[in-house]
């Protein structure tokens, strides 16, 4: 049997940069050798794509840019006919049948290279443009799912440019329907990248401060101060399914990005972090009521279909133990470490092997039926 070729894609000119390497090592590790041929592309923080067995040892990250030269730069043409991808400077191509995608954040898991392979006419893991999109603004994704009576906190968007103009004022504008103590975290970022907790000005100031390095868009919301998180993943099929629920534990009041990459993965005894794969955490508590699961991995379904999502997801939840409310807190729609430690305890369990092969017969199937398609009218109206 002739072996598929994967593209695993990874990096990308995001801050969650490193999260993106680490989800792609540990798949190019788990895909099916027998089946499958796993390619390294990488899209460095330059902008420039490299393919190359030297992108497989993680020290080359660790002394980029200087290694860059190990690896063969290569194109993404936005050209069905060259299915796959191009050698620099020769023009030779790399025939790829599938893309597995192991972005994280912006310019890579909200669109933007799903809407590239596209038009280059590749199959691809993972969400459309528009979920993708969707999923990746924190304050829309909301929005949506509020108006299918799936709960959601209240919220404040508020722009650098509005900071920027006067900081007053956008503090005026967040405490017009909130109050302190208060979240904030960037709109479009996931990995707990750039959060804080304010008390009152001193903290808000530093807490917009410090979003805006990493993100156009500040999204405040009300913290709460006796909360459990729970998160879930969802896979597509038919149905969806759920995976089973975990508690991550958070060292502080908020899980940091510390807590899901350094402190579990064992960077500060000198080993290599496991990604989201690493984090702390009780997965399929016994303690949690049944009903409360099952509302959790209900709605996480329903928010899965709402949005249109494909591949493997993880959705956030928060439940306030106060008022006993649950609510939907964020979509991941490529989940670190493409949450493989959630399905391995489910029942029956899922091995990561088996999970990426369904993420790629999955994509080879929405493929066909995008081709199915008519989308040639011809010419009648010229």
């Amino acid at each position: 049997m002739n072996k598929e070729k994967v593209a695993v894609m990874f990096g990308g000119r995001s801050a969650e940069h490193e999260i993106s390497v680490i989800t792609a090592l540990q798949a190019i590790q788990a895909i099916d050798p027998l089946r499958y041929e796993a390619i390294p592309v990488y899209l460095s923080l330059n902008g420039k794509w490299y393919t190359g067995d030297a992108l497989l040892n993680r020290q080359f990250y660790k002394n980029l840019p200087h290694t860059l030269s190990q690896a063969e730069e290569v194109s993404l043409l936005p050209d069905p006919a060259v299915g796959g991808f191009t050698r620099l400077p020769n023009q030779q191509k790399i025939p790829v049948d599938l893309c597995l995608l192991a972005f994280h954040g912006q310019y890579g898991e909200d669109g933007c290279v799903q809407g590239l392979l596209e038009l280059a006419g590749l199959p691809y893991t993972g969400s459309g443009v528009l979920s993708s999109a969707l999923t990746m603004n924190k304050y829309q994704c909301k929005a949506v799912l509020q108006a299918h009576e799936i709960s959601v906190l209240p919220s404040v968007l508020v722009t650098k440019t509005e900071a920027i103009d006067s900081l007053e004022s956008a503090r005026n504008k967040i405490l017009k329907s909130l109050r302190y103590p208060l979240f904030i975290k960037p709109n479009h970022l996931g990995s707990s990248v750039g959060i804080s907790m304010a008390k009152d000005e001193r903290t808000l100031n530093a807490a917009l401060a410090k979003v805006f390095q990493y993100d156009d868009t500040a999204l405040v919301e009300p913290h709460i101060e006796q909360l459990l998180e729970l998160n879930v993943a969802v896979l597509e099929g038919e149905p969806p399914i759920a995976s089973v629920i975990e508690i991550p534990i958070a060292s502080k009041e908020a899980l940091s990005y510390e807590d899901k990459y350094m402190r579990g993965g064992s960077k500060t005894t000198g080993g290599q972090s496991s990604g989201m794969a690493g984090l702390t955490r009780i997965i399929d508590p016994v303690d949690i009521d049944p009903t409360l699961k099952d509302q959790l991995k209900s709605e996480a379904i329903k928010a899965f279909n709402l949005l249109e999502c494909s591949g493997v997801c993880r959705l956030d939840f928060i439940y306030d133990l106060k008022e006993e409310t649950l609510y939907f807190n964020e979509l991941n729609p490529i989940p670190g470490s493409l949450a493989y430690y959630l399905w391995d305890k489910a029942e029956p369990p899922l091995l990561y092997t088996e999970l990426l092969d369904r993420l790629l017969q999955s994509a080879k199937k929405r493929k066909a039926m995008h081709y199915s398609l008519r989308k040639n009218l011809g010419f009648h109206a010229l």
